[in-house]
């Protein structure tokens, strides 16, 4: 018997829509983010209204201020790591629009000592 579908996620979202999230969270509109991500409007439109559905949230003003974070990024085991220990952790974001995403994981890398931690885009 063939299985059909989608493979089942491990992380409340897919990979899709956490990346449209991620959009949403920095502010893009559905047309930018469907610019950047290189899909349709009604894909971003999909994930939105499936990521809204399944975090229970109403409206886009509530995902933009949702502090989940995706499993596969590096901060979700050291917040839960944190969290385990009775400890608060702050971060802070420096995000910026780069021609060479290369050179720019470079720069933040050596000269600011930052860890890189998600490219939204192409």
């Amino acid at each position: 018997m063939v299985k059909r579908g989608r493979p089942l996620h491990e992380d409340i979202l897919t990979p899709g829509e956490w990346k449209v999230v991620e959009g949403v969270r920095h502010g893009l509109s559905n047309p930018e983010i469907a610019e950047r991500m290189d899909v349709s409007m009604n894909a971003v439109k999909y994930h939105v209204a499936n990521a809204l559905q399944k975090l229970g949230f109403e409206s886009r003003k509530e995902l933009r201020h949702w502090d989940g974070i995706s499993r596969s990024s590096s901060l979700f085991s050291l917040r839960n790591h944190m969290h385990d220990k009775g400890l608060h952790m702050s971060v802070g974001q420096i995000s910026r629009s780069v021609k060479d995403v290369n050179a720019a994981k470079e720069w933040y890398e050596h000269v600011l000592k930052l860890k890189h931690l998600y490219t939204f885009g192409n």
